[in-house]
């Protein structure tokens, strides 16, 4: 994660695998014990910097969303760039636009979103910065499956980010 969060949740994370890192040297264990004792340990950082994150929604806009432990995937990330380096783009989930697309988090990573798929939507760049900047249209927000998304990122876009799309709309109308 970059950003805020990042930046605000670094000693924590530092101090993690700095503690890890003693008990490997203390402790020879086989390469399968270590690596998932790895695992377990990206798992509850990426649980607890869901909790946090979640409690920054809710000290923020009085939102209770649940936490869910979606811990950093090399799968994905390779997935991505080879997508990226290929050039092959999933099209935008408003306009069907496919000549390229970014990953745009639903719960931003400056409060403690995932990097998951399922926090993601497939936006074209126009599209993007209007849901960054809560400025798309009623119709163009209508055309957002998020059924498919995190529960976590539902609850995120209908109890944040549509009551912020719909002063916009006001605005608007």
């Amino acid at each position: 994660m970059y950003g805020k969060f990042h930046h605000d949740t670094y000693e924590f994370h530092r101090a993690l695998h700095d503690l890890f890192e003693q008990f490997f040297k203390k402790n020879k264990v086989e390469m399968a014990t270590h690596n998932a004792v790895v695992e377990l340990r990206n798992q509850v950082v990426a649980l607890l910097d869901s909790w946090i994150g979640a409690k920054k929604i809710e000290t923020k806009f009085g939102i209770k969303i649940p936490s869910s432990a979606t811990p950093p995937s090399i799968e994905i990330f390779l997935e991505k760039q080879t997508r990226s380096r290929n050039r092959v783009y999933r099209a935008c989930e408003v306009c069907g636009e496919k000549r390229i697309t970014h990953y745009c988090h639903i719960i931003p990573n400056s409060v403690g979103g995932p990097n998951a798929e399922e926090n993601y939507l497939y936006l074209c760049p126009i599209h993007h910065h209007l849901f960054d900047h809560n400025g798309l249209s009623e119709d163009e927000w209508r055309k957002i499956d998020f059924s498919k998304k995190l529960p976590a990122s539902q609850e995120y876009a209908k109890g944040v980010r549509l009551p912020m799309f719909e002063n916009f709309w006001k605005s608007e109308g």
